[in-house]
């Protein structure tokens, strides 16, 4: 199409803003897991550690309007101890996520306790979402547009909730890079053998470390 922009392996995944983590989980639920690198060699990177953080990577994954996260941003000013909470609260949905769907792509069980969080997390939006008709179908939609951020919580616990219940757990991987990565993803391929967050980041890598070692070897001998 004429104007639009060509997506290629270095832009894909590409969010709204800048200095964000790449969308490459496939899934929003574990695109937000994704927002605390593991760097398993180095330990984590946080990217949300502030309330206006998390607003941002509203917009980041267009979920949230630039007019949404003025709101938000002004709420942290005029009601700093809200935000916070609310902040909190979105930390603690994380670090469940990351414990339930971990262990589920090291192929283990997860924990009881991070299904009764992403449970109450559910229980808790249900008050303010409503059935409402889009073209021939009906959606679960947010009903209180006041409240951005509490939606940005409500789309990421409604794709962790479809994760378990509607696409195929098997298929969520936990990327190793070159024992340095970590991060979740969907592997939505027609044959289901992704390896990698992507091939340009961790899969290259990998593969020139390896071609460096068999080299490295050849010289030696």
């Amino acid at each position: 199409m004429s104007g639009s922009k060509k997506i290629s392996k270095q832009t894909r995944g590409q969010g709204a803003v800048d200095g964000f983590p790449r969308l490459l989980g496939e899934r929003l639920c574990l695109d937000f897991i994704n927002t605390l690198e593991k760097l398993l060699a180095a330990g984590p990177a946080d990217f949300l550690p502030i309330w206006a953080d998390l607003a941002w990577w509203g917009r980041h994954v267009r979920l949230l309007t630039m007019e949404d996260v003025e709101r938000a941003l002004k709420l942290g000013d005029d009601q700093p101890e809200t935000a916070a909470a609310l902040h909190a609260r979105a930390m603690h949905l994380r670090a469940s996520l990351t414990h339930l769907f971990t262990p589920i792509a090291r192929h283990q069980p997860p924990g009881e306790a991070a299904l009764r969080a992403l449970e109450a997390e559910m229980f808790r939006a249900a008050a303010s979402i409503g059935l409402q008709r889009t073209g021939e179908r009906y959606a679960w939609t947010w009903q209180r547009p006041d409240q951005p951020v509490e939606r940005l919580l409500w789309e990421i616990t409604r794709s962790a909730v479809e994760l378990l219940t509607v696409d195929d757990v098997h298929r969520i991987k936990e990327c190793p890079g070159a024992n340095d990565c970590g991060s979740l993803f969907y592997d939505a391929s027609r044959n289901g053998a992704r390896r990698w967050c992507s091939m340009e980041r961790c899969g290259s890598r990998v593969k020139m470390r390896r071609h460096y070692a068999r080299h490295a070897r050849r010289t030696m001998a």
